[in-house]
């Protein structure tokens, strides 16, 4: 495709994207698309057949970016600390200072819009959706169970991957917090709770103004003699 073709085609996602996150998938119309977007009606269906193909190509993009960030977080906390329960903390510090950056309105969680409405789209869809809610599973699950192996949780049956989906949904819950009240703190605000709840949970001694990068001295100062 051509490259103003291309940036054509990105312009209507974004249109949507930003259409979807604050109206809701049914009630977003191709006209108020084509409207934001700067289009004809021609060039929409140039470019996606369907409003459904359009839904999935928005998601599919934006997994695309969830996974990244994921993924880019986790490696950037296991570049400053050697254990599972320091990279499952500095992951959700650094979660944080990407909330406190973007706003809620930029950190609005396209999978809960879609999720509202998930009897709207194909299976193809909903696939992408849940591919994205195991991601999360795997990398903060997987280090929070690595952690009980080394610390052992104040709560008995301390199910490490129930502590993920717990995180996720208080991701969830902070933009829907944070939307309603037109507030961008909430979703910094919330996901620093949570991560205290875990520094109970495990025991880990830190000052009250704590920030990721204090995390593994905490840590080594649990351990210690």
């Amino acid at each position: 495709m051509p490259r103003d073709g291309a940036k054509t085609k990105q312009r209507i996602m974004d249109a949507a994207q930003a259409q979807v996150l604050e109206r809701g998938f049914a009630a977003t119309s191709v006209d108020a698309i084509q409207e934001a977007a700067g289009i004809s009606r021609g060039t929409f269906f140039y470019h996606f057949p369907s409003k459904d193909d359009l839904a999935r190509a928005v998601i599919e993009r934006y997994a695309e970016e969830d996974r990244g960030l994921v993924n880019d977080l986790m490696a950037r906390a296991e570049s400053l600390a050697s254990d599972p329960l320091q990279h499952a903390l500095i992951f959700l510090g650094l979660l944080e200072e990407v909330f406190r950056e973007t706003g809620a309105g930029e950190a609005g969680c396209l999978f809960a819009s879609y999720s509202y409405e998930a009897g709207l789209f194909d299976e193809r869809t909903d696939a992408l959706i849940i591919g994205s809610i195991e991601l999360w599973r795997r990398t903060l699950g997987g280090k929070l169970e690595a952690a009980l192996e080394r610390h052992p949780a104040k709560l008995p049956d301390t199910d490490p991957y129930v502590l993920a989906d717990m995180a996720y949904g208080v991701l969830q819950g902070a933009f829907i917090f944070g939307r309603t009240l037109s507030d961008p703190s909430v979703m910094v605000t919330h996901v620093r709770q949570f991560r205290s709840f875990l520094e109970l949970l495990f025991e880990v001694g830190l000052p009250t103004e704590s920030t990721a990068s204090t995390v593994p001295d905490a840590l080594e100062r649990k351990s210690s003699p």
